[in-house]
């Protein structure tokens, strides 16, 4: 979800750009506006900053906030954020730190969720065609699979549109600017710690169209056979996320077989009898604030080398 001091500052703009609050007035106190829009005073107080950050508003202690310009009412400056599942605590993470850094450099943020639709993502894409955004910043539809959607993609990139693609772009672009987390290391160190904590026989449970939980997986079998042990075929699902009864009937056989068995996926849940091993490694570094840092930085030179964040332990 969007956090409420942007939505309460594009609220607040819109306000301006329909004369509700004219040019050389003051804005209503603060808590008036907590008030007024249903929102703390400290929702407020940010929505402010990014006001006066913007040139919107003039703050002078003890005289309120005087509006001093109207909003842009182009897309120059706006940010497309397109991400699959907004209500995943890790996409709402990823929303937060991408618009942290984005309206604290002047750009706005227009998000929109996918759920992993080819036709939503399209939708979406076709507003870049109609008007000049400021950017994109995308995590693909069905990242493991071909895209129905590439051909949009290099209209935009011929049209010198800054994107920056998260986890994976298409294979028909040229030289596309990707930030990523090294799933395969994280696979990786994951298969390692529960073997050295003595799980022998290990399973797992991985997304089939996800392209980050597919490299998690091939670092995770490296571990394995790194350390020659068997690899339990039978006991690696493949699935959709919220197949909760293919998972719990999987859990059921495969722990006759395997100690443990880890997904790194959080919608994924099973059985409380078969509790499923998640992750406890953590980026060295936020994704969405180096997405973000990267996008600013396409906008200004022109070119970013694509990046591979690793992660540590928690």
């Amino acid at each position: 979800m969007i956090p409420k001091y942007i939505l309460l500052k594009d609220k607040i703009n819109e306000d301006i750009l329909k004369n509700i609050y004219t040019i050389g007035s003051n804005l209503p106190t603060e808590v008036e506006l907590a008030s007024m829009y249903d929102v703390s005073r400290s929702t407020v107080r940010q929505a402010l900053s990014l006001l006066s950050d913007q040139g919107i508003i003039s703050k002078h202690w003890g005289s309120g906030n005087t509006i001093i310009n109207k909003p842009d009412n182009n897309k120059s400056k706006t940010v497309m954020v397109l991400l699959i599942n907004e209500k995943s605590t890790e996409e709402k993470s990823l929303l937060t730190d991408i618009s942290s850094v984005l309206m604290k450099n002047g750009m706005n943020v227009e998000f929109h969720g996918t759920n992993n639709s080819y036709q939503l993502e399209r939708d979406y894409l076709k507003l870049l065609l109609n008007d000049i955004y400021g950017g994109l910043i995308i995590n693909m539809v069905n990242s493991n699979l071909p895209s129905t959607n590439t051909d949009i993609l290099q209209i935009l990139l011929k049209r010198q549109t800054p994107i920056i693609f998260i986890n994976n772009a298409p294979e028909q672009l040229h030289n596309p600017t990707v930030v990523t987390l090294d799933h395969y290391n994280k696979g990786y160190l994951m298969a390692r710690q529960l073997i050295n904590s003595g799980h022998r026989d290990l399973g797992g449970i991985f997304i089939n169209n996800d392209v980050a939980s597919v490299r998690t997986f091939s670092g995770f079998i490296d571990a394995i056979r790194d350390t020659d042990l068997d690899i339990h075929d039978d006991c690696i699902l493949w699935c959709n996320r919220h197949d909760t009864l293919v998972v719990n009937r999987f859990l059921k056989s495969a722990y006759e077989k395997v100690h443990a068995i880890y997904t790194d996926d959080n919608d994924i849940s099973g059985r409380e009898l078969h509790p499923l091993i998640r992750s406890n490694l953590s980026p060295t570094k936020p994704l969405g604030k180096e997405c973000a840092k990267a996008l600013l930085e396409l906008k200004k030179n022109g070119n970013f080398k694509s990046i591979t964040i690793p992660f540590k332990h928690a």
